[in-house]
């Protein structure tokens, strides 16, 4: 399959590239193409412009300090991986497709992958056979039929370990720079499941100082390459006498990944089965897989969110040095 005709831009400045998103019609930022390549290839994605945005410095940046750790947006996904500077997020980024993909693969464009469906993902012969869904600007769902809404599923592996991690993302423009909670990215719907606006792109992530412990699972049916058909990030904070906080994220269960942390009640609570059975039966409530990827059933999928949450507490608790954790299990 060719790719469709396309400019491409290349701009030497992070503003540049904004302004060039913002005033070409139908532009796209590109960096290591992994997600996007496949869709153009498809015909599902027809962007009339190209923005490279790989080799900008304003993106290409790793920087820790008191604050946290810093990540630019362009910054590839086997480069986490060898800085090793958060072991949850190195976990996350370790487990997303082969070594190749990791190592084209960037941190921004993982995050604002497109949503995936088994009836929108198709080669162009295989969707001529199909009606328009709302994600191809029809009027129609064929995961329920009667669906009033598009239903892709977001699968991405990073977005929940940040989010468990309670990582901030900051986002640029032509005219100006924001900060926001990273679960503010995501609008939870298929058709667009990024809230940037035209000219807008994801400039850095920042995960906040905090000494914690976490652990990230993934169900998939091949133990390589396969997006997630469940994944599941767990982040303890230990909080001394006050005992420990838990933020559980969730990703290939909604239009969007999710996540929710134990409540203040819960915190001091000594018997961690007590806890750990909170957050699974949480996390079992929150998820609503349907039938629109191959492999396992929405039910088994959904029935492993409880499995795959008390496993990854399990873990994240074995690279804890909290004894008083430890001690209480």
């Amino acid at each position: 399959m060719k790719l469709p005709d396309f400019d491409y831009r290349k701009p030497v400045s992070l503003t540049e590239a904004c302004e060039m998103l913002s005033s070409e019609e139908d532009a796209r930022p590109i960096a290591g193409g992994t997600d996007l390549i496949p869709a153009m290839k498809y015909g599902l994605k027809k962007p009339r412009v190209l923005v490279d945005i790989s080799c900008l410095p304003a993106l290409r940046e790793i920087t820790l300090t008191e604050k946290g750790l810093t990540i630019g947006a362009a910054v590839t996904l086997r480069e986490i991986v060898k800085s090793g500077h958060n072991p949850l997020l190195t976990q996350a980024c370790a487990a997303v497709g082969s070594t190749q993909l990791q190592a084209m693969g960037t941190l921004g464009g993982n995050l604002c992958q497109d949503t995936c469906c088994l009836y929108y993902n198709l080669p162009p012969m295989t969707r001529q056979a199909l009606r328009p869904c709302f994600k191809r600007g029809g009027d129609t769902c064929h995961v329920t039929k009667s669906g009033k809404v598009c239903l892709a599923t977001y699968a991405g592996d990073v977005a929940p370990a940040l989010l468990a991690l309670g990582a901030e993302v900051t986002i640029a423009s032509p005219v100006r720079e924001r900060t926001i909670p990273l679960g503010e990215l995501f609008s939870g719907k298929g058709e667009t499941p990024q809230t940037l606006n035209r000219g807008e792109l994801v400039k850095e992530i920042t995960i906040p100082s905090k000494k914690s412990f976490g652990s990230y699972l993934k169900l998939r049916v091949r133990k390589s390459i396969d997006y997630p058909l469940l994944g599941v990030a767990v982040n303890l904070f230990p909080n001394g006498e006050k005992g420990v906080s838990i933020t559980v994220g969730l990703t290939a269960v909604e239009r969007k990944p999710l996540s929710f942390t134990l409540p203040p009640d819960l915190s001091e609570e000594k018997r961690i089965e007590v806890w750990m059975t909170y957050l699974a039966d949480e996390a079992y409530k929150r998820a609503h897989p349907v039938a629109n990827t191959s492999g396992y059933s929405p039910q088994y999928r959904r029935e492993m969110v409880k499995v795959y949450v008390k496993r990854a507490i399990e873990e994240a608790l074995k690279k804890s040095d909290e004894k008083n954790l430890l001690d209480s299990k």
